[in-house]
């Protein structure tokens, strides 16, 4: 592990290769594509809840299944938890979380 990489949290799970990819990267840079996970990961929230929504309200009627509705909001939780944990790692190596313009009123800007 380099130096840099020992100086960062170590209480989270933190991707290696994302880590090795983006470390030297210049700051401006790295915003850049702090900003976009950031965007992507509320887009994939936005993207679980409605799902989420759609399989409450039809609940399966089988024992074999959850039926595809919920089957496709715990796919998309699992994307969306993946992706924060390259966002986390991300923010992490940038060392602060950018402004990002929030799309929705109502809604809070994430954090890490």
């Amino acid at each position: 592990m380099s130096g840099k990489q020992g100086s960062l949290s170590t209480h989270k799970q933190l991707l290696s290769p994302v880590v090795g990819l983006t470390e030297t990267l210049p700051k401006t840079d790295l915003e850049q594509i702090a900003v976009e996970a950031i965007r992507r990961h509320r887009q994939l929230r936005d993207e679980a809840e409605a799902l989420e929504a759609s399989y409450s309200a039809q609940p399966s009627k089988s024992v074999d299944t959850v039926g595809a509705s919920r089957l496709a909001w715990v796919s998309a939780m699992i994307y969306m938890h993946a992706q924060q944990t390259l966002l986390s790692t991300v923010l992490d190596v940038l060392g602060y979380i950018p402004d990002v313009p929030d799309d929705e009123p109502g809604r809070q800007v994430i954090s890490a």
